[in-house]
């Protein structure tokens, strides 16, 4: 994004307040996301942090213990809770609870799920690239948290990489070069 010019900064900031909360009230109204986040910045604050988290955890609990017919239904499911998270991750800026949630969606699959990703197959083949390219994702956000986050995340992931090995997903999991099992460095 561009910086303003000096001169027009000045002339902004000249301006009489009321004129000021008229122009932000517009560039507000089309952009949807910067709503949501001046929402969550003055309305809810960091209390509400853990009450969306909770909705998602929630929601994502919903999605993955779904009955599906196949695994086509189950996929569409997920590309439907993935953006959701990515929408919280923007408003709130929530590093630690994208990576907690997206595990929490990866072991909820894997452990409830595990008909439909018990051999690899046609029809499950894009869902286990889904799993497996999500599940490489968590690891990367995981290593730019702060090193002493990553002992609460130990437990899952340490469940996480052996599960997904072993199901439909352990094709395209070791095609992306995701460790079989997570050591904290």
């Amino acid at each position: 994004m561009p910086a303003l010019e000096k001169e027009l900064r000045k002339a902004i900031l000249s301006l009489p307040a009321a004129r000021k909360d008229k122009l932000l009230l517009q560039l507000l109204t089309p952009n949807q996301l910067l709503q949501e986040q001046l929402a969550f910045e003055l309305l809810e604050g960091p209390e509400g942090l853990e009450t969306r988290r909770e909705a998602l955890q929630h929601q994502i609990t919903t999605v993955a213990q779904g009955f599906y017919y196949n695994a086509s239904e189950l996929l569409i499911g997920l590309r439907q809770v993935c953006p959701v998270i990515s929408n919280h991750v923007k408003v709130t800026h929530d590093a630690y609870g994208e990576v907690s949630l997206l595990l929490l969606l990866l072991n909820q699959v894997l452990s409830h799920q595990k008909e439909l990703l018990h051999t690899l197959t046609g029809a499950n083949e894009a869902l286990g690239l889904f799993l497996a390219k999500r599940t490489e994702e968590a690891l990367q956000k995981l290593d730019r948290l702060h090193e002493d986050l990553h002992v609460e995340f130990a437990q899952q992931m340490s469940n996480l990489l052996p599960k997904l090995h072993a199901s439909a997903a352990g094709y395209s999991a070791r095609k992306l070069g995701l460790p079989l099992n997570w050591q904290e460095e």
